[in-house]
């Protein structure tokens, strides 16, 4: 009898494990799954403003069973193949794995070593060629080109391939094979080059030098290189635009800036995260070159540049520079996981969307400083949305005290 009791209780437990198990994978079929994937991390507040945006979009949504997960790349951190490799591989088991029904990708790193190997092609599409393309881009600067098969790229996706949604793409998705896919759809970063200019003219006008000329100026990562690339692209009338410079090492990012002051040329700045002190001579092994913390490399310029620095991120201000003009992360977050909802309902239209909003941030105490006069919109704007910095007498001082040693 106790046998028998004991036999009933231990069928009684498998029925219930197999019910739970089966309770458990009916769930995960019925799942709608959303992957969002970062190139970089959370230390940056682009990453976080493109954050705040999915999360206005997703408080809004109206999915059962809705279940998304972020994943983070952290590519400007290691800005090294190896990493890059790595990264990559990560992300495509995920997939692999958990299989989303679409991809969240941010950034244009994402692009390449991501979305390149989920695209959805006609079988005359020369895989081989963008992918070597691809490669090429990926390795400069960083390694020599170690070809497609070391970033994975020719390995197409095994499954069912979802959609992917860009966002936070500065120059065009067609080095990325998208143009020729159907499972496609995203928002551009392109900046606002015509908010650009007018912003330019007017610390120019306020300033009591001369202004010969504007230039971009960039670290050598792979966003920095694309940066220019759109600003040789753009016509910068009334200003003489120097050809744009993308530099790997503070020191020649130094060098850059007192150019500059030599030839009287204004700055525009968006990306300076990946600069080393000296020379890195082996790419491949970055992670023993020291980086150069991105408030050191912003503080040194305010300091010594003679004609005011304009930034073109959300970073710039936070990080100590006087005035940035950015595109709005928030946007970019909600309008591709807005994106990415209409793909599970099978409403997307394969759009490619460009940005409407753009912020303005401003360092009060840094305008004091320069002596700038400035309309007074500036600082009415940048307060609103957060980005004013105001008159802090430390700092003030302690930057007054720094120009003088």
């Amino acid at each position: 009898m106790t046998q028998l009791l004991a036999l009933i209780k231990w069928l009684l437990i498998l029925v219930l494990l197999a019910t739970a198990a089966v309770v458990v994978l009916q769930h995960n079929s019925d799942q709608r799954k959303i992957l969002v994937v970062h190139s970089y991390n959370k230390d940056l507040a682009w990453v976080n403003d493109i954050n705040e945006g999915i999360s206005r979009s997703l408080a809004s949504a109206d999915v059962r069973n809705l279940n998304v997960r972020t994943h983070y790349m952290d590519l400007k951190n290691h800005p090294n193949c190896n990493f890059y490799q790595n990264a990559a591989a990560d992300v495509r088991f995920t997939i692999s794995d958990w299989q989303p029904e679409v991809v969240v990708l941010v950034d244009d790193l994402a692009q390449a070593l991501v979305g390149f190997n989920q695209l959805q092609t006609a079988a005359d599409f020369d895989r081989s060629a963008q992918a070597e393309s691809i490669a090429e881009w990926l390795a400069s600067g960083r390694c020599e080109n170690p070809g497609v098969d070391y970033f994975g790229l020719q390995r197409e996706a095994s499954l069912t391939t979802p959609t992917i949604i860009f966002a936070g793409v500065n120059g065009t998705v067609t080095q990325y094979g998208y143009d020729a896919a159907s499972n496609v759809a995203g928002i551009y970063e392109h900046k606002n080059y015509k908010a650009l200019i007018e912003t330019l003219q007017t610390l120019s006008n306020a300033s009591e030098l001369d202004v010969a000329a504007i230039q971009m100026l960039n670290d050598h990562s792979a966003t920095g290189i694309e940066e220019n690339r759109g600003y040789l692209l753009q016509d910068w009338s009334p200003f003489n635009a120097r050809a744009p410079l993308a530099v790997s090492s503070f020191e020649q990012w130094q060098q850059a800036v007192l150019q500059a002051n030599a030839d009287n040329t204004m700055l525009l700045i968006a990306n300076y995260q990946n600069l080393t002190e000296g020379d890195c001579p082996e790419p491949t092994a970055n992670e023993a070159c020291k980086a150069v913390s991105p408030k050191e490399v912003i503080s040194w310029t305010e300091r010594n540049a003679l004609l005011p620095v304009l930034g073109a991120n959300t970073n710039f201000v936070a990080d100590g520079g006087l005035m940035t003009v950015a595109i709005s992360g928030t946007e970019q977050g909600q309008v591709a996981m807005d994106l990415a909802l209409d793909a599970l309902s099978g409403t997307l239209s394969p759009d490619y969307l460009e940005a409407k909003q753009f912020i303005i941030g401003m360092n009060q105490s840094l305008v004091r400083k320069r002596q700038l006069d400035l309309p007074g919109i500036y600082e009415a704007f940048s307060r609103e949305i957060g980005q004013f910095v105001d008159v802090v007498e430390t700092l003030y001082m302690e930057q007054a005290s720094a120009e003088n040693e």
